[in-house]
């Protein structure tokens, strides 16, 4: 979809100085530019500020959906904060909840959907970038997104990528309703069904944690509790056993290695370092099956500059994450991985053009969405350090240094794998 340009840049400034003082009337859809991005507008009960992770706002969504996607008129809405470093950020992301399953912006029906930021994200791309790459595996189910202008109760918040959300269900994770599960590894520890795996405590001093996202808290019984607690246990205990490289006895009785082999080269690939220290590290499981890595989730600090993170241009960022230290040492593992890599090969180099089709179609939102919004500011979020090192840039720079760290990561594992 291409980008229509929009007039002058002090233009932009204008209006986005507008839209950050309220000056906007809130009833008009049209107080953004053309940026060739659909808008999603939300007004919230009363012009109530969204400020709370844990109350859900009534509101309305409206969608335009940019000449090349269907829109969405008045659709009644619950819309509310999410997030956990990227709560306490200045541009916020939202979860949005619909009344009823609707299609948005040409994606499969659904009820729950998420606005994120990307804020600390210079090329606003990272994310589209590595659902790109997923897309290209054999993984089950890769979110599908779409870059949005937002506005917020008449103020334009910039450009935000609206994504599927990660669940069980319908046309995204699909795990049977009787003996399904859907599993999230993360070190927040935030979760009401979780708790550590402490094999392999060599390598990880405190251990896994995994945490029960499907059933629900409240749906799920104790005997489905503690049998997914056991198969993960057992899982790790094949892992870690003697025999663990034996077909029969090993890992891959347990796990399906083909979906784990894909799962890490998206990791690899993004040089996405949240596979080693868990965050957003998603597992599912259908009854009566093997532990299935995916699907891939928060890449916003994927693909980091060099000064940064050494890792991401030159060498290998998980290769000791999690299960895969001790999977790597079955020499038959490294073996399909390096052959899977080489058969992607070929589409991974094209993704190269993909980021190009996406810096063209990002510039004239980008362009207005960094008059708002200024990352290389707030770097005390991070204590003082940069996430990405590309926070000073320009959106054409940035776009231009994700491209070239791409191509150098493939070709360091082409190299190294």
């Amino acid at each position: 979809m291409p980008a229509r340009r929009i007039p002058a840049l002090f233009a932009l400034c204008l209006l986005a100085v507008a839209c950050r003082t309220g000056d906007v009337n809130p009833d008009l859809l049209g107080n953004v530019p053309d940026t060739g991005l659909p808008v999603i507008v939300i007004d919230t009960e009363g012009g109530r500020a969204v400020e709370s992770k844990a109350i859900n706002y009534p509101a309305v969504v409206t969608v335009r959906g940019a000449g090349g996607y269907d829109g969405l008129e008045a659709v009644g809405c619950t819309v509310r904060g999410r997030g956990n470093t990227t709560w306490a950020w200045p541009k916020k992301p939202y979860r949005l909840d619909l009344q009823e399953s609707l299609p948005v912006l040409g994606m499969p029906a659904g009820r729950h959907w998420i606005l994120l930021a990307n804020y600390p994200d210079r090329t606003l791309m990272r994310n589209l970038v590595a659902m790109k790459v997923s897309s290209l595996t054999s993984l089950a189910w890769t979110p599908r997104c779409v870059p949005v202008e937002l506005v917020m109760n008449g103020r334009h918040d910039g450009c935000y990528l609206l994504v599927e959300k990660v669940e069980a269900g319908g046309a995204r994770v699909d795990v049977s309703r009787e003996g399904g599960y859907l599993l999230e590894s993360d070190f927040r520890y935030d979760n009401k069904v979780q708790w550590i795996d402490r094999h392999g405590i060599s390598r990880l001093v405190t251990g896994i944690p995994f945490a029960v996202k499907y059933p629900s808290p409240d749906d799920l019984t104790k005997d489905q509790e503690e049998y997914i607690k056991k198969f993960v246990s057992d899982t790790a205990e094949a892992i870690y056993s003697e025999d663990f490289a034996d077909p029969a006895k090993g890992y891959a009785a347990w796990i399906d290695v083909d979906s784990f082999i894909d799962y890490w080269l998206v990791f690899e690939i993004m040089g996405n370092p949240e596979l080693a220290n868990p965050c957003s590290v998603f597992y599912h499981k259908d009854a009566g099956g093997k532990l299935v890595a995916g699907p891939i989730w928060d890449f916003d600090i994927a693909l980091r500059s060099f000064g940064t993170s050494v890792q991401e241009w030159t060498g290998f960022v998980n290769r000791y994450a999690v299960w895969y230290s001790r999977l790597f040492q079955d020499p038959a593992f490294a073996d399909r991985v390096r052959e899977r890599f080489l058969e992607l090969l070929p589409q991974l180099l094209e993704v190269a053009d993909y980021i190009d089709e996406c810096h063209r179609m990002l510039k004239a939102s980008a362009d207005l969405n960094f008059t708002m919004w200024n990352p290389a500011t707030d770097r005390w979020l991070n204590f003082g350090l940069l996430f990405n090192g590309d926070e000073s840039l320009s959106f054409d720079d940035a776009a231009d240094r994700l491209r070239e760290i791409y191509l150098r990561r493939l070709e360091m594992l082409k190299t190294n794998l």
